[in-house]
């Protein structure tokens, strides 16, 4: 009969199966891109971007001019771009048009040129040091970090970089990070795993194996059962006519039909189990019948042994009329021998 599976067995894979795509959907991308909020390399800026979100702040990212302006909602938006290179000459102008209009304005070390076109006078870094603010009229402002090392991971926790970094960007409840540009760098390299992933899935993975290998053990030779229904040997006998019948396996059911004759014949001149194959029974008939004979007239005298082995020996039936005609004589050879 059919086992049904063990239930802790089918519990144990299903929440392993789900755990796997618990860890795959949690798995936050990284890049290599510097200064970039999923990049926990030294020069990335990750651990700054989950600050600011532990403190509230909605971090979204931008790589467009589109982008840019869906996520930007005004005062309540904190635009930081953080390499002014990214963004093309010409679009140069709608970027800055779009990002003046977020209540902070953030750019990482801007050239002079840039910094011109920023602020009313041009900032001197030796006496403002790693931050320099402005204020752009109507509550808005605009910030250069001149140091991008207040952003990186590997920096952030030196001196006083963590407060100005925080102070500079996490004045607002939203914030805009703009580190790739129309796809420009940023490499996807993997993936995020926290260190509390790493054992649990290798927790899963051996479990998961170690009932594989307890499943597919086998203790000694597999046990025979009845089978729950009566099958009829007539039915037995049509099912396998039809399957060689559907393949044209005529060889192989006279085969069947040349050593089912065989055994039982075999049986009757009483010879030994191993000497019941189709041409060991034929050479007994042989022997103890002879030849066929013609008589005067050119009949023939009936011989059964004989024509009985010649039967068992012949070739193979050329197509379904002969395998009919050579199952009736078998079946008519055999029982005249055993009469």
């Amino acid at each position: 009969m059919k086992r049904r599976p063990n239930g802790l067995i089918v519990g144990v894979l299903t929440l392993s199966v789900l755990l796997l795509v618990l860890l795959v959907m949690t798995a936050r991308p990284h890049t290599n891109t510097p200064l970039d909020p999923d990049n926990p390399s030294p020069h990335g800026a990750q651990a700054v971007a989950r600050v600011l979100e532990q403190h509230g702040v909605a971090v979204d990212r931008a790589g467009n001019l589109d982008e840019l302006r869906r996520g930007n909602t005004g005062d309540e938006t904190t635009v930081l771009l953080t390499d002014e290179f990214l963004i093309p000459h010409d679009e140069r102008q709608d970027f800055l048009a779009s990002a003046r209009t977020a209540g902070t304005l953030v750019v990482v070390d801007p050239s002079d040129s840039l910094r011109e076109s920023l602020f009313d006078q041009e900032a001197d870094e030796s006496e403002n040091g790693p931050v320099y603010a402005a204020s752009a009229g109507d509550g808005k402002k605009i910030v250069a970090l001149n140091d991008p090392t207040l952003l990186t991971n590997a920096s952030v926790d030196d001196g006083d970089n963590a407060r100005q970094a925080l102070t500079s960007l996490g004045e607002r409840r939203r914030m805009v990070w703009i580190s790739t540009w129309n796809g420009a760098t940023g490499e996807q390299t993997g993936l995020d795993w926290p260190a509390w992933k790493t054992p649990l899935t290798w927790a899963i993975g051996l479990s998961v194996l170690f009932l594989v290998v307890l499943r597919g053990r086998r203790f000694g030779l597999l046990a025979l059962e009845t089978m729950p229904v009566t099958v009829k040997a007539v039915e037995s006998t049509r099912a396998l006519a039809s399957l060689y019948r559907r393949s044209s396996a005529r060889d192989s059911a006279a085969s069947a039909l040349r050593d089912g004759t065989a055994s039982r014949v075999g049986a009757g001149l009483g010879l030994s189990q191993g000497r019941r194959s189709p041409d060991l029974v034929a050479d007994a008939l042989r022997a103890r019948g002879g030849t066929t004979t013609e008589g005067d007239d050119g009949a023939k005298t009936p011989n059964v042994p004989h024509d009985l082995a010649e039967r068992l020996t012949g070739p193979p039936p050329e197509n379904d009329k002969a395998l009919v005609e050579l199952a009736r004589e078998l079946d008519r050879l055999e029982k005249e021998i055993l009469r």
